[in-house]
């Protein structure tokens, strides 16, 4: 190949380079000037990580309504802050909790479905599914599963919780 059909051929290459990369502009969004958030709708990349997690803490009453009972305190393990949760008891072995997890770099939040044993017993344990379904800061995309255990204490409405699972952010 001579040097005329070298550069030509150095060209087209160039132009279809630069059509395909025009193209793909027009597909994808524009980036996002620095220091600003990207319009709404546009999409945003994100890393996943996931970890292996286990909480537990000794939570206090801090206030109930008919059914729902709703107990906060420190947590400690793979994620250490504050927990809260909402734990709704009917009298029925079957307990629902919602709960978030504050921590210095975010809150995450979820739900549980669990089978409450020995209800007679004033210290009944539970043990059943999580999942995560959110939250913020670092958390924002947080999801995953795991299992919820716990016991609750009928006098002075006090929980003890452990949580074991997967969290993916």
């Amino acid at each position: 190949m001579n040097a005329g059909n070298l550069a030509r051929s150095a060209l087209a290459l160039g132009l279809a380079m630069t059509a395909t990369v025009s193209g793909a502009q027009a597909i994808l969004p524009a980036p996002a000037a620095a220091g600003k958030h990207p319009a709404a709708g546009t999409p945003v990349a994100h890393v996943s990580r996931t970890i292996g997690v286990r909480e537990e803490g000794s939570l206090r009453f801090l206030s109930d309504e008919a059914t729902l009972i709703v107990d906060e305190g420190p947590l400690s393990g793979t994620l250490p802050g504050r927990g809260r949760v909402y734990f709704t008891y009917d009298g029925s072995p079957d307990v629902t909790a919602r709960f978030a997890i504050r921590t210095s770099a975010g809150t995450v939040e979820g739900r549980a479905t669990c089978l409450l044993h020995n209800p007679n017993n004033p210290t009944p344990s539970f043990r059943g599914a999580l999942q995560i379904v959110g939250g913020s800061g670092r958390y924002a995309h947080a999801h995953g599963s795991g299992e919820l255990f716990g016991v609750f204490h009928r006098h002075g409405y006090g929980l003890i919780v452990q949580a074991v699972g997967r969290l993916s952010y």
